[in-house]
């Protein structure tokens, strides 16, 4: 994907025009190089497996301790 720095707002929000329409704003401090505005970028994504798992857990620990209280809560 192509996309062109527009601005940076407040020195912290990149908005990046997406080449064949659309628009996207990323945290400035998210991106490893330094941008500016009119730079033009090859934006890539990648899974992060590590992370999807790591985040799942924390749900569903969260999920089991609110499921916990609504049946302490019941109970009573």
């Amino acid at each position: 994907m192509k996309g062109i720095v527009d601005r940076i707002e407040d020195g912290r929000i990149a908005v990046i025009d997406i080449k064949g329409g659309g628009r996207m704003l990323l945290p400035a401090d998210n991106v490893d190089i330094k941008i500016s505005e009119g730079d033009h970028l090859t934006i890539n994504f990648k899974q992060a497996p590590q992370s999807k798992e790591k985040m799942r857990k924390e749900i569903n620990d969260i999920k089991k301790e609110l499921l916990e209280r609504t049946k302490e809560d019941n109970s009573e």
